[in-house]
């Protein structure tokens, strides 16, 4: 059986510092990881597109493949 399970949250990028954290994070993380907002997605592993989310979305969500919690808990909105 395969298990399609994506995993969604809500995250806040305040700073240029939290975009680089954020993506540096990302890119040592196993699986696929895009940002969401509406119909756009943008690879989260792409610091150049996460810089662009920051900047032109209003609401942003990751999603991955794997639970990604514990690693961006700290990019979390509340």
């Amino acid at each position: 059986m395969i298990c399609n399970q994506k995993y969604l949250y809500k995250i806040n990028l305040e700073t240029g510092a939290d975009v680089a954290r954020f993506n540096r994070i990302c890119s040592h993380m196993d699986g696929k990881i895009m940002l969401v907002s509406g119909n756009r997605r943008i690879n989260a592993k792409s610091f150049l597109g996460v810089h662009l989310a920051r900047m032109a979305w209003d609401e942003i969500f990751v999603e991955s493949d794997n639970d990604c919690y514990f690693e961006l808990r700290d990019f979390m909105a509340e």
